[in-house]
């Protein structure tokens, strides 16, 4: 394991063998604009092995944080309905929030907790 996610992989409903599976989910990043950057630089600084979003510009930031990290470009990748969950006003908080939970998401796919599909992020 990598000496960046020894701490996440302490936490107990992470451990060495969730910190694996992270390190092998392909994620698709279901959202646009700044939501999904958020998400990808999320899933990408939490180890995932890669993910697949519908414009490359999410690339580079993503691999800044982690230059292993796969990046596959799909335009036609449906997006996740923009379901208003949070009554907050400010757009740019709105898009923080949901590409973090996107990413919250994912992460507890891969590691088969609360959620149906491993790896998949809405």
């Amino acid at each position: 394991m990598v000496d960046r996610y020894v701490r996440q992989a302490k936490l107990v409903e992470v451990g060495a063998a969730g910190q694996a599976r992270i390190g092998r989910a392909m994620v698709d990043v279901r959202l646009e604009g700044p939501a999904a950057d958020v998400a990808v630089r999320y899933l990408g600084g939490a180890g995932v092995a890669g993910v697949r979003v519908r414009d490359a510009a999410f690339a580079s930031g993503a691999r800044a944080l982690a230059p292993s990290l796969r990046v596959e470009v799909d335009p036609l990748l449906a997006l996740e309905p923009d379901e208003e969950a949070f009554h907050l006003r400010d757009p740019a908080c709105r898009d923080l929030v949901r590409g973090a939970c996107a990413a919250l998401r994912a992460l507890k796919a891969a590691l088969a907790v609360d959620a149906p599909a491993p790896g998949v992020a809405s």
